[in-house]
């Protein structure tokens, strides 16, 4: 399983440019709002500063860091829940994702919302509302014949339905309610875009940046900011180059980093790694995962011959200094299937052929 991100916001935000900043990718960008008409799908390698020490150690040649997919949709107008501007075309595609980056032009670079700011950010989180309350219409609507049955199931997804849709017309979304078990089994089966995880991308004139925090909160929603075309253009900037251009606005690093390691930890990931011949590779599983599950992402044969895991995290191998003065200290561990992955945890699975 791969976990996906989607670009979302107005047209002209700077969506374009920064997908084309996280990707390197030579994207199509003008100021129209359906340039972007088929989405624009990368995978990106996470930021790992833990990887290529790994692969030094273990004397590595290949290293294969864990990577999520980034969409750009093209831009949302008001009336996209009702197919305005290719809108349900749209949000249909942003359904596959499992996060949204949420977009918002503000060239004036002030940490107070403008009015006109706050007004796109309402235009799509609205947008996104409306098409809930459509999903979620549709479902109660198949309830309702089963009602006059005494139908005991029908009746709990009809009244939590209602619930659901007294919340969403509040313009509430509807990662904002807490469900029990049953509630979010039903909430899952309807892929709703304001069930999903999102961050804002305060998107601000190069002059600005130096003067704003690198990460703030909106509305209880994390938020980065940054300056997609100076990132856009970065991307394009030989890598012992990118130091000085950076510090010429003021920058000790990007913000597209910081940008993709909070979807990474607002998507509740994990990494662990493997060393396996001449490669160090990094994987991303989701957090409280088992040592068997860990074992099936890497390959299905793992897991259904699971012996044991030999496992050693990152900061004991950096206090040992090498695999083998670990291994001589005692320091790797053998856990079982039901072990609980930890964040850096390196792992050696035996398996059964």
């Amino acid at each position: 399983m791969s976990w996906s991100c989607g670009l979302v916001g107005l047209p002209n935000a700077g969506k374009s440019s920064l997908f084309k900043a996280i990707t390197a990718l030579d994207v199509t960008i003008e100021s129209y709002p359906f340039s972007t008409i088929d989405p624009n799908k990368a995978v990106v390698a996470v930021p790992d500063q833990r990887l290529p020490e790994i692969a030094d150690y273990a004397s590595s040649e290949v290293v294969t860091p864990a990577s999520i997919e980034i969409y750009d949709i093209a831009g949302l107008v008001a009336g996209a829940s009702r197919g305005e501007g290719l809108g349900n075309r749209f949000l249909g595609q942003l359904r596959n994702t499992d996060l949204l980056i949420h977009v918002i032009g503000n060239y004036s670079g002030k940490m107070s919302f403008e009015s006109d700011c706050l007004a796109d950010m309402s235009v799509v989180n609205t947008e996104l509302c409306l098409a809930d309350l459509d999903t979620v219409g549709k479902r109660k609507e198949k309830c309702e014949g089963k009602l006059k049955g005494g139908d005991k199931k029908a009746r709990f997804e009809y009244e939590f339905f209602t619930r659901l849709e007294k919340h969403l017309d509040t313009g509430c979304p509807a990662r904002s309610m807490v469900f029990d078990r049953e509630e979010q089994e039903l909430v899952d089966q309807l892929f709703l875009l304001t069930a999903k995880q999102m961050i804002y991308v305060v998107n601000v004139d190069e002059e600005a940046l130096s003067k704003l925090p690198d990460k703030t909160d909106l509305d209880g929603v994390p938020a980065v900011y940054l300056a997609a075309r100076l990132e856009a253009e970065l991307s394009e900037v030989a890598e012992e180059e990118k130091e000085d251009y950076l510090a010429a606005y003021g920058l000790q690093e990007s913000r597209v980093s910081l940008l993709l390691s909070s979807c990474y930890e607002l998507l509740n990931l994990v990494t662990f790694y493997t060393v396996k011949g001449q490669e160090a590779r990094a994987w991303a599983i989701p957090v409280g995962s088992t040592a068997y599950r860990a074992a099936g992402k890497v390959h299905t044969d793992m897991q259904q011959g699971f012996i044991n895991a030999e496992v050693i995290n990152w900061d004991k191998l950096q206090a040992a200094g090498s695999f083998s003065l670990a291994r001589e200290k005692g320091m790797l561990r053998t856990e079982g299937r039901d072990y609980f992955i930890r964040d850096g945890d390196i792992v050696l699975f035996r398996f059964r052929t």
